[in-house]
């Protein structure tokens, strides 16, 4: 996944979003509240698309096919990306890397692992009906993208354009 094609994933959200904040007062907050959760929904699937596909990118650069193989399929059951299984995941293809999200998120930056937690569950409980009516304010929105797009920019960077990660 190259820089261009991060670029317009960021964009294409952030136009989502731009467009559901230009419409407040304009169409009934029914429609809001319903885009609002349409918007999540889209920010959830692009963050677990965008792990896969940071972490299969990265498995070519650093591997033979066998285990390039193995690291795709692994990628793919990656579902429901919530702070832990994204450490873990992590992890496992950069231990140091791994601790250094964790204790950013643990001292520094609580706020962003605490967005991506409840963006995973407001997504998951949208996309399967859990209850009967998930809260997704304007707010809420914008803060998961922020912590969305800080948590790819930081990954992508690391795994993909860092000279140390890639030897």
């Amino acid at each position: 996944m190259n820089q261009n094609e991060f670029y317009a994933e960021y964009m294409r959200i952030e136009h989502q979003n731009k467009l559901i904040m230009n419409n407040t007062g304009k169409i009934p907050t029914e429609l809001i509240s319903l885009s609002c959760q349409s918007a999540c929904l889209s920010i959830c699937g692009s963050l677990e698309h965008c792990l896969k596909l940071i972490f299969v990118e990265y498995a070519k650069r650093k591997s033979g096919n066998k285990l390039n193989s193995a690291i795709a399929k692994l990628c793919n059951s990656f579902q429901n990306p919530n702070a832990r299984k994204i450490l873990d995941l992590v992890k496992l293809f950069d231990e140091e890397f791994g601790r250094e999200l964790e204790a950013l998120w643990s001292k520094d930056n609580e706020s962003e692992k605490s967005y991506l937690d409840n963006l995973v569950d407001d997504g998951h409980s949208i996309a399967h009906r859990k209850r009967p009516h998930v809260n997704v304010t304007l707010k809420k929105l914008d803060d998961y993208f922020k912590a969305y797009k800080a948590l790819l920019t930081r990954i992508r960077d690391h795994f993909l354009n860092n000279t140390a990660a890639a030897r």
